[in-house]
């Protein structure tokens, strides 16, 4: 009857290999999440900048071969004109997206998480 003995023992021995490995996951998940906390944080800032990059690329037409005269006269005020839409256009897209609901409720369980 040794055997019946030995039973229990490794019955115990088991269950702490179990329990070591679950912490060894849970570390390595918790190691993780933080790594990718620390990447994302330029994010948010990266993509504004995308957004008003191309946005004046896109604003930002090359003039159509037109007669000299009439080329002259509205370049710069018509160019001004684009940079200054171009500008509102990615600061009305920024608030829209920093107002909207998903966008918030995101933003406050990063922040949560941060601290």
């Amino acid at each position: 009857m040794p055997a019946s003995h030995d039973i229990p023992r490794s019955i115990a021995l088991v269950e702490r290999r179990i329990e070591l490995r679950r912490a060894r996951l849970q570390r390595h998940a918790h190691e993780l999440a933080e790594a990718a906390r620390e990447r994302a944080k330029p994010l948010p800032l990266i993509g504004v900048a995308a957004m008003a990059i191309g946005g004046y690329m896109f604003g930002h037409r090359p003039a159509v071969a037109a007669p000299r005269r009439s080329r002259d006269v509205g370049t710069r005020t018509t160019m001004r004109l684009g940079v200054v839409a171009t500008l509102l256009t990615a600061l009305r897209a920024a608030l829209r997206l920093g107002t909207s609901p998903l966008v918030r409720s995101v933003w406050q369980s990063y922040a949560r998480r941060r601290v």
